[in-house]
């Protein structure tokens, strides 16, 4: 139980009218002024009493019980002065019986949630820009399984289109290629379209043909885009991104759901056809202001479907799926886009996944070689991480051997990655910098993994496993301060499921890694004067350490144990 909750149940009991909500726990900037600090504002509010007569009447009126030592009231604020070593033990306790789970509130137990992340079109190969959407996803899927949900993290494969069916024309022996191959080969097929009349027409049939459900056209773009689906989630596994589920565009051609929806369209006077004869919608007619998007086209001439009514029948596709979370990552150039598609939906009576959206990465130095124009690929990044990395762990490292610093310096490159990009709000461009990214000591990833390598260190040298002592013991603000971050955990994580955003988890990793620094430098633990405070700050270690893993794991980080 959080110390938190431990004071909250007095004052509710006191005061029946307020709700755990209502009271503002913190740790105080300096804890001379007390242990754990109440704001009382938003609890007076409601009691309709000025905030320092209810802080001063909670002060004299609440009886606390014997493991609060004093209540000392500063204007608004309530501080609590505690027996620290029974609320400590009570911490620790908490971190060692949830473990893995320590901090997981468990809201989602018994609801199911939906994510859809990434769906790089099959012609391209993953770039800096996207993986920011896959991290993203990535650390979202995490939250939400840390919190319980049963999660199916699906993958929509635009695995039909005009540059699609350009790639499989051009392809005669798919089988034998790569995906370099793949690549080069949609270059070519995609210049050779601009300039041969012949070969457009063909792609167009052969889009014409897997419309009309033909079997070996079906089998050929099948073939041609599992083949550049294998490569793009061979990069991005590199990131340790995965999916449980692969949804195809070309399942919903023809799909029974969209005439609904049509019906719909045509009932509000919005469908109407335009002079290239393709079905069109009328968004002012579903009540758009802006003239910006108000059209959107559905179907071509010849009753093929475009891509959007195809989008539109997936979307239904999800929603039919009942989960209680239906999320979905976005650019936030896809904006205008989603909007056209709620609009369409909410008039045929169905609603929308939930969008999060993301802004661009940039390069500090905007100095690394790339193989497509300005485009920079997400395996030429990881190469560069990676061989950046491993000039550092080299360096740091010559007391290991050469396999094991080799793992290293892919886990420090995925870390330097990851956390840069994740904590930022993502709503704000990423800058990303190699040189600060991938430091031991600075706002990074790495730093924290360092940390972690850091507390195995001590608890093999101490010859701990963690294992809390009959009797815990607490001697310095210090040792106060990093318990009191541990506790934090939990208001975290709610944070970030709140915001749909690790960065708060990111940005805690930071502070608590730096809390360990400092007890590390004014805390002995292996040479602590006595059994029971080696044994106690042993235990603190251990606890820090499941914490920052657990913080970690969110991110897609691994910890390391030696570094």
């Amino acid at each position: 139980m959080s110390p938190f909750d431990t004071l909250a149940d007095p004052i509710l009991a006191a005061y029946p009218d307020l709700a755990r909500s209502d009271l503002a726990f913190s740790v105080p900037p300096k804890l001379n002024l007390g242990d754990v600090a109440l704001r009382t504002f938003e609890a007076a509010r409601k009691l309709k009493m000025a905030p320092p007569a209810f802080a001063q009447q909670l002060a004299a009126d609440v009886d606390f019980g014997e493991d609060v030592e004093a209540v000392n009231v500063a204007g608004p604020y309530a501080n609590f002065k505690l027996n620290r070593a029974t609320f400590g033990k009570r911490i620790v306790d908490a971190v060692s019986d949830q473990g893995t789970q320590y901090g997981s509130s468990g809201v989602g137990r018994s609801q199911k949630a939906l994510l859809e992340h990434t769906s790089i079109n099959p012609n391209a190969s993953p770039h800096v820009g996207r993986a920011r959407n896959a991290m993203i996803g990535d650390s979202l899927a995490r939250l939400f399984r840390f919190e319980g949900y049963d999660l199916e993290v699906q993958y929509y494969v635009n695995d039909i289109g005009r540059q699609i069916a350009f790639l499989v024309l051009a392809c005669e022996d798919p089988a034998g290629m790569s995906f370099d191959d793949m690549l080069q080969t949609y270059a070519d097929a995609n210049a050779r379209a601009e300039s041969d009349p012949q070969f457009a027409e063909a792609g167009y049939q052969l889009l014409k043909d897997i419309e009309e459900g033909e079997p070996e056209a079906q089998k050929r773009f099948r073939v041609v885009t599992d083949l550049c689906l294998k490569g793009q989630v061979a990069v991005l596994g590199r990131l340790g991104i995965k999916y449980d589920r692969f949804v195809r565009e070309s399942e919903f051609v023809k799909d029974e759901r969209l005439e609904g929806v049509l019906d719909s369209l045509r009932t509000k006077d919005a469908l109407f056809t335009d002079e290239e004869d393709r079905v069109m919608v009328d968004l002012k007619k579903l009540g758009r202001e802006y003239d910006e998007g108000r059209y959107v086209a559905l179907l071509r001439s010849n009753g093929s479907s475009l891509y959007f009514y195809r989008d539109l029948a997936y979307t239904m596709f999800k929603l039919e799926q009942d989960a209680s979370l239906n999320v979905i990552v976005l650019g936030e150039d896809h904006l205008l886009y989603m909007q056209q598609l709620q609009m369409i939906l909410e008039a045929a009576g169905h609603g929308c996944p939930e969008p999060i959206y993301y802004s661009y990465i940039l390069l500090k130095d905007g100095k690394m070689s790339t193989r497509q124009a300005q485009v920079i690929l997400l395996s030429d990044f990881l190469d560069e991480a990676r061989s950046r990395a491993t000039e550092k762990v080299d360096a740091q490292c010559t007391d290991l051997d050469t396999k094991e610093r080799q793992a290293i310096a892919e886990h420090v490159a995925v870390a330097a990655i990851r956390f840069a990009i994740l904590r930022v709000g993502a709503n704000k461009n990423v800058i990303f910098d190699w040189e600060q990214s991938l430091s031991f000591s600075g706002d990074t990833g790495p730093y924290v993994q360092y940390s972690c390598a850091r507390i195995a260190s001590i608890l093999r040298k101490a010859e701990s496993r963690g294992e809390v002592p009959a009797e815990f013991t607490l001697e310095t603000d210090t040792e106060w301060a990093l318990l009191a971050k541990i506790d934090a955990f939990g208001e975290v994580v709610q944070t970030a499921m709140q915001q749909r955003s690790c960065a708060p988890v990111a940005q805690y990793a930071l502070d608590l890694a730096r809390q360990f620094t400092g007890f590390y430098h004014d805390c002995p633990v292996v040479a602590a004067p006595t059994e029971a405070l080696r044994a106690s700050r042993s235990t603190l270690c251990a606890a820090t350490r499941q914490t920052l893993d657990n913080a970690l794991h969110l991110l897609g980080i691994q910890p390391l144990d030696r570094m």
